[in-house]
């Protein structure tokens, strides 16, 4: 009777092209998901306002999850799909208190910790959701940046 003796190297080499593939496959998933929403975005709409986020800092919070998000590879592929439909695509500095002003009466808080999602203002009474209120500001902030005006948000608007 005759043992076999496998080569430990060829099942690591096996393991790591099997991983290789899966990080492929991934990545594929990822830009063909980035290539289909901006075509949709620069189909719904002709100017598209982004935030200038603070990735390296983000980075040091969250950890690698932020780099695994690959957002600027999503800014990249868009800004080629409006550059090729003539579309717009406008950045607001990231200093730029977005979640902290009131987007009804414009007060700016002091301070607005990273944990508070809801913040009622101190001037108008009005609750605000952080997100939601960042996005009314990075909207009015992008559409006074062109020069277009009062800005009204679509019936078919949707949160990316």
């Amino acid at each position: 009777m005759t043992v076999r003796v496998r080569n430990v190297g060829s099942n690591r080499e096996r393991a790591r092209k099997n991983l290789v593939r899966a990080h492929e496959d991934i990545a594929n998933r990822r830009t063909d998901w980035f290539w289909k929403l901006a075509h949709d975005l620069t189909n719904r709409f002709d100017v598209l306002c982004f935030e200038t986020l603070n990735l390296k800092g983000m980075k040091r919070l969250w950890g690698r999850k932020v780099s695994d998000l690959a957002f600027r590879d999503f800014l990249n592929i868009l800004e080629w799909q409006a550059l090729k439909k003539g579309k717009q695509v406008v950045y607001i500095d990231q200093w730029y208190p977005s979640s902290k002003t009131c987007s009804r009466c414009g007060h700016v808080l002091e301070s607005l910790d990273l944990s508070v999602r809801r913040w009622r203002c101190p001037s108008c009474q009005s609750e605000n959701g952080r997100d939601e209120n960042a996005s009314l500001n990075i909207k009015k902030v992008g559409s006074s940046t062109l020069g277009v005006g009062d800005v009204r948000q679509s019936q078919t608007a949707i949160s990316v």
